[in-house]
C-alpha cells in the first residue's frame, strides 16, 4: 500500500518538474530558441574598435534592443573587428545608417548602436552598415591621463 508521504513526495516532485519545464520554455523563448532563425535579418559592420562587444551583445536603436551581435572576428588584412548583427526584420534601416559601439555608462556594458540615416533606400540584408571612429569614453580618458603622468 502507498503511504500518504509517498503520494505527497510524488506530487511535490511532479510540481517541481513542471515548474522546471515551464522555466526552460520561458527562457528558451526569451533568448530565441524557438523560431528565431527565420525571423531575423543579418547585417555586417567593420568596427575600428569592438572593445566590450561580444557575441550576444545587444544591438539597439534609440536605446531599444532590436537585435544582437551574432558573430565577431578580427580581419587579418585591415585589423578591424568584423561583426555580424542579427536584427528583427520589422525594421528597415536606411542605407546611410551608422553602427557604432556605445556604452551604457561608467559601470554598464557596451552595445552596438544603430543610428538611422536619411536615405530613401533601405539597407538590404547581408549588406554593411557604415561606421565611425568611436568617441573617447570616460575610462579611456582617465587611462590616457594616467599614462601622461
Amino acid at each position: 500500500m502507498i503511504s500518504r508521504s509517498e503520494i505527497a513526495e510524488t506530487v511535490t516532485g511532479g510540481i517541481v518538474l513542471a515548474l522546471a519545464i515551464g522555466f526552460l520554455i520561458y527562457a528558451g523563448g526569451a533568448i530565441g530558441w524557438f523560431g528565431a532563425g527565420d525571423a531575423t535579418q543579418n547585417y555586417r559592420v567593420s568596427l575600428v574598435s569592438a572593445k566590450g562587444i561580444n557575441v550576444g551583445s545587444d544591438v539597439r536603436v534609440a536605446g531599444v534592443k532590436v537585435g544582437r551581435v551574432s558573430w565577431l572576428a578580427l580581419n587579418p588584412e585591415t585589423f578591424s573587428a568584423e561583426t555580424e548583427l542579427t536584427v528583427d526584420p520589422k525594421f528597415a534601416f536606411p542605407e546611410d545608417s551608422l553602427a557604432v559601439v556605445s556604452s551604457e555608462g561608467l559601470l554598464g556594458g557596451n552595445y552596438v548602436e544603430i543610428i538611422p540615416g536619411n536615405s530613401a533606400f533601405p539597407l538590404s540584408t547581408g549588406e554593411r552598415f557604415r561606421t565611425a571612429a568611436p568617441d573617447m569614453n570616460l575610462m579611456d580618458f582617465i587611462i590616457d591621463q594616467l599614462g601622461r603622468q
